[in-house]
């Protein structure tokens, strides 16, 4: 599946993708007098993709603002996208395409299969961003993303947990997914850290396995807290069925439950979830976040709620990319680019992340998040602790 997003039209008269403003840059591809092309990879398809609908339309935000700005050193910036449907072979296959086939300069992954094309792009030495969900992402020194759930374990999740009077937590991750398996033991040693037992740990794909059959093994587990990972989509059906079997788990934590649509289910079972998010907080309001939902309102239209976090990380990540291509000068690299991004001590986003030092947190997990509760009725997302932090653990090797 192809989608070319043309935002400038180049007056190159050498080979497509190469450029001719730069004396030495005739070996870059996807740099030309007028434009860089970037690719993207996402599962469109597949069991992962409901998780990831609202990726490109953050990317075209991003892309957008900064073309209407005048884009990058004078460039615009296009982009090619992929889907890899969420498998190693797709991903391997669709990085291959985009930097052989296409000829981009630079990558954008937002996916839970980045360790299929990982090897292939670190020899390459592509720069790229996006979602931080697996290992490969601290093994490659080309890759870089400053939302990163990779790493050591943390224990911020387990103070959440506790600081709500939990004590048992049972943890449901997205199905199909090697990469959630991983980031599910690291958050399961980071609750045990906090003090609280771990009393199972399942994966869940909606529409395909049973909530019932979920809820009633979480009931029966005794668990008073349920850690989920799971696309917002699919919240509402499982904690009714937990309701149903008898349970009522005193915390609901939801990671990557940032969602204004599942408010519009207005399910009551979902009252009280509370979510945790690595950025400026929407709710908070002020001009990082008037500038983001601009950006959506103008070149994302097709998006009718942006207030969702997929759409508001990759924002941040295709952000983070543009700031090291800019910063990489008016005749970049891939080497440069990779080094500048690397040098980025103070990285904001634009005022939508605290003062990130890019280099050191492409190797660490996050572990400062602010939370969210969904409101009483549904209707909303109250603002409840704006900056909690835990600490990195050890390891388990």
């Amino acid at each position: 599946m192809l989608s070319l997003l043309l935002v400038g039209i180049s007056t190159c008269t050498r080979t497509p993708g190469i450029a001719s403003s730069c004396a030495d840059s005739d070996s870059i591809p996807g740099l030309m007098k007028n434009e860089i092309r970037l690719g993207l990879l996402l599962p469109d398809s597949g069991v992962l993709a409901t998780g990831y609908q609202a990726v490109r339309a953050g990317v075209d935000a991003r892309i957008g603002a900064v073309n209407a700005a005048g884009g990058i050193n004078g460039r615009k910036i296009s982009y090619t996208w992929r889907d890899d449907a969420g498998t190693a072979q797709g991903n391997l296959l669709g990085a291959r395409d985009l930097v052989d086939g296409q000829g981009v300069f630079g990558l954008l992954e937002f996916t839970a299969a980045a360790a299929g094309g990982a090897s292939f792009l670190a020899e390459r030495g592509v720069p790229v961003a996006g979602f931080a969900t697996e290992d490969v992402w601290l093994r490659n020194p080309n890759m870089f993303g400053v939302v990163n759930s990779v790493g050591g374990a943390v224990d911020t999740y387990g103070r959440a947990v506790t600081a709500r009077g939990g004590t048992r937590a049972y943890v449901v991750r997205a199905g199909m997914s090697a990469g959630m398996s991983g980031t599910a033991d690291r958050i399961g040693q980071g609750l045990r850290a906090a003090g609280v037992e771990v009393v199972g740990n399942s994966s869940y794909l909606a529409g395909a396995d049973s909530a019932t059959r979920l809820a009633e093994q979480i009931v029966a587990s005794g668990a008073d807290t349920v850690v989920t990972m799971l696309a917002p989509a699919a919240l509402p059906a499982l904690l009714e069925a937990i309701h149903q079997a008898g349970g009522e788990p005193d915390v609901v934590l939801a990671l990557g439950g940032y969602d204004r649509t599942l408010l519009r289910t207005g399910a009551a079972s979902v009252a009280g979830v509370v979510v945790p998010v690595s950025y400026r907080p929407l709710e908070a309001g002020g001009a990082p976040v008037e500038r983001y939902l601009d950006a959506m309102r103008r070149y994302a239209p097709q998006l009718t709620e942006p207030r969702q976090d997929s759409a508001l990380v990759s924002y941040i990540d295709t952000d983070l990319l543009l700031r090291g291509l800019r910063a990489a000068g008016p005749c970049p690299t891939r080497a440069s680019v990779v080094t500048a991004l690397r040098s980025l001590t103070a990285y904001t986003a634009d005022g939508l992340l605290a003062p990130t030092n890019v280099g050191v947190a492409r190797a660490h997990p996050t572990t400062c998040v602010a939370l969210l509760r969904v409101n009483p009725t549904s209707t909303g997302f109250d603002a409840e602790d704006r900056n909690l932090c835990g600490r990195e653990l050890t390891p388990t090797l």
